[in-house]
């Protein structure tokens, strides 16, 4: 290649990913409780697998996240400050806009079973559970049964 030639993809923009406007519109009222106890039972498709459980907002879930950390840091506070440490972090990045959801208790759907009750997913859970927004290919209302 000559020294004259264009640099190789320099006209090429990487945009934002779209983000459902509805999902996002849900994420932002769970956000905006106070009380820290609203949840939504949901079922999402990530990266092709299907996730179920309650969608929580983000300081719930930061606030649940501290809890079971303490759990397992002993009397040491190093663990439980991770959370603190990173939206600190964060805050400073200047980083405001939600790019995460937040699940409890969420259900990773493998297989499905029968039993005499009729057919039940199955699969790891898990009780926090963490994903980009803009991964979430679908998603519906209630838990998958």
């Amino acid at each position: 290649m000559s020294e004259d030639a264009p640099e190789a993809h320099s006209h090429v923009v990487i945009p934002e990913p779209v983000r459902d406007v509805y999902l996002m519109a849900i994420l932002a009222m769970l956000d905006e409780d106070k009380s820290n106890r609203a949840a939504l039972s949901v079922t999402l498709q990530v990266a092709g697998a299907l996730v179920t459980g309650e969608l929580i907002g983000h300081s719930r879930w930061r606030n649940e996240l501290k809890a079971w950390l303490a759990t397992i840091g002993g009397d040491s506070d190093v663990i439980s400050d991770l959370v603190s440490i990173v939206e600190e972090e964060l805050a400073e990045q200047g980083q405001t806009h939600a790019t995460h959801l937040h699940l409890r208790d969420a259900k990773f759907i493998t297989n499905y079973a029968g039993s005499m009750q009729g057919i039940a997913p199955q699969g790891p859970e898990r009780p926090l559970w963490r994903s980009r927004i803009a991964e979430v290919q679908g998603w519906s209302l209630g838990r998958a049964q």
